[in-house]
């Protein structure tokens, strides 16, 4: 984020006194990212509180497995979407929240159910979470930051009268140079990072998920199923697609739109790769 809030101020010209307030800035955006990042991806996701009577099976797990883990209970979301689909979030354990689909309710029997579960909760346990969750703020933060910049110095900014009196030679030129490529490659940058952390804690998190429940059958079954599912969540986002526990976006042309995109830019691995790990435990 500095990197790109100096790449800003050398290419619009605001000196010294831009470079602290865009300091000031991103400490600023770190800090509610950090504090906030999980309700931001609750309201996208449309999740609401679970009702502990009207889900009193899916507080069960939840507690069940919390003992089981050693963790304190997490807050409990529901979203309406026939999409069978999850994902955890929050800062730490004492402040995390597990959202799930009504369509992972009416598709998975208990013991499915209990293994997405475990694998949520185990996102959790190591810490996922932070990393995952922060990186839904983050990131839209880059991307917005690099955005606003390009369109800035497209219509014309404070530095186009400066460079062309100076010629554009010299060494702000090879700045602003160096600027224009850090825009236009840092949103790329930070997507990759969001994608790479995301494949490998979702493997993990089978793996922990399934010593959470002690019972591999379940959580295979349960990917098994998704695997067969074409339906795809409609609240889900990019920005947020990396939490889930498979990816909510369309990736077939039976499945919606932008598939090709989506499955270049996939943020979860293979299916059958993570059943057939699963399968040798």
């Amino acid at each position: 984020m500095l990197a790109v809030a100096w790449a800003i101020d050398v290419l619009l010209g605001f000196g010294v006194a831009g470079l602290i307030v865009a300091l000031v800035v991103v400490t600023i955006g770190t800090f509610a990212a950090y504090w906030k990042s999980d309700a931001v991806a609750l309201a996208m996701s449309h999740a609401r509180p679970a009702d502990p009577v009207q889900h009193a099976r899916l507080h069960n797990l939840v507690e069940g497995l919390c003992i089981a883990g050693g963790l304190p209970k997490p807050r409990v979301y529901i979203i309406n979407d026939p999409a069978p689909n999850a994902f955890a979030t929050g800062r730490n354990p004492q402040h995390a929240a597990v959202a799930v689909t009504t369509g992972l309710l009416e598709k998975m029997n208990r013991v499915e159910l209990e293994g997405v579960l475990a694998h949520e909760l185990s996102h959790v346990k190591n810490y996922d979470i932070l990393v995952s969750t922060l990186a839904v703020t983050l990131v839209g933060v880059i991307v917005i930051m690099a955005d606003f910049a390009l369109r800035f110095m497209w219509w014309g900014g404070p530095r186009q009268r400066d460079r062309k009196s100076s010629g554009g030679s010299g060494p702000q030129a090879i700045l602003a140079l160096v600027g224009i490529a850090l825009l236009l490659l840092a949103p790329l940058a930070a997507r990759l990072m969001q994608f790479a952390v995301s494949r490998r804690r979702e493997a993990l998190a089978d793996i922990s998920g399934v010593a959470m429940t002690r019972y591999p059958p379940g959580l295979i079954a349960a990917l098994e199923k998704l695997k067969d599912d074409t339906t795809v969540v409609e609240s889900s986002s990019r920005a947020t697609a990396h939490l889930w526990i498979e990816s909510p976006l369309a990736r077939t042309k039976e499945e919606g739109r932008l598939s090709r995109l989506n499955r270049l830019f996939e943020t979860h691995p293979p299916l059958d790769e993570r059943i057939a790990a699963l399968k040798e435990l």
